[in-house]
């Protein structure tokens, strides 16, 4: 329904009148564009570069990296502790998912003047590389109560997320990141996609689109993000972005 709403918005905005930019039609281009995405389970960047096929396809080639959560993350505070860092309860490892692959762009609906609108569809696949990097959490060992300050101290130390941290009370707040740098491991896998661009600059040699689409990716093991939830070697993802950039121009029409 998402998607059916936004090709009937930008589909009637195609036909706004007007010239663009006074500047001659490009018959032959290739893209350089960059895009932030918003995903349902994190989010993403991505380097796009596009080059022309004929006069509606384009050869993509994307690389992208992209933050994945667990769809239970939820982050709480120690009730006890209000001021301290949230922390997600049970989390395992942090996944950062690298991608790099091929496509197809072919263009739908063109660009008919200045405030018009261009949509495409495109789809792809590649491969995957994920990497884990440990949680870290810091958990209160022991307290006592210093009769002279009035105050109790805490003991904390840091520790992985196990079967001996019970409850949210356990864990005085979230630890470093830099903390389990050195123990990252990666995930290989692969992925398949396809997504819509809805492009409306004003020139032809610049990109201003929205872009919203699926990702496939499926890993070679499951991937262990939380302890205390079912884990699964693959993820689907949704995605909106904002996507910028330059069109090289190689011929210019008469």
């Amino acid at each position: 329904m998402f998607f059916i709403l936004l090709f009937s918005v930008f589909s009637h905005h195609t036909f706004a009148q007007g010239e663009i930019s006074g500047e001659e039609r490009i018959v032959t281009y290739s893209e350089k564009s960059g895009v932030f995405f918003v995903n349902n389970n994190g989010f993403a960047l991505q380097y796009r570069y596009g080059k022309r096929m004929d006069g509606f396809r384009k050869l993509i080639y994307d690389f992208d990296v992209s933050h994945i959560k667990h769809p239970k993350e939820v982050k709480v505070r120690n009730p006890y502790y209000e001021n301290q860092r949230r922390f997600v309860f049970g989390k395992l490892n942090t996944f950062v998912n690298f991608r790099a692959g091929l496509g197809i762009q072919k263009e739908q609906f063109s660009k008919q003047d200045k405030g018009g609108v261009s949509i495409k569809y495109y789809y792809g696949a590649g491969v995957s590389l994920g990497l884990l990097k440990p949680v870290y959490y810091n958990v209160v060992d022991s307290a006592r109560y210093d009769k002279d300050k009035e105050q109790i101290i805490l003991y904390l130390g840091t520790k992985k997320f196990s079967s001996d941290i019970h409850s949210i009370s356990d864990i005085y707040g979230r630890s470093s990141f830099m903390n389990g740098i050195n123990e990252i491991r990666p995930v290989p896998g692969g992925y398949v996609k396809a997504g819509l661009t809805f492009e409306y600059s004003s020139s032809y040699q610049r990109i201003n689109a929205l872009e919203a689409g699926v990702i496939f990716d499926l890993f070679t093991s499951t991937v262990p993000i939380m302890d205390t939830e079912k884990n699964s070697p693959y993820f689907i993802t949704l995605f909106i972005g904002y996507r910028f950039g330059k069109v090289g121009l190689t011929k210019d029409g008469n």
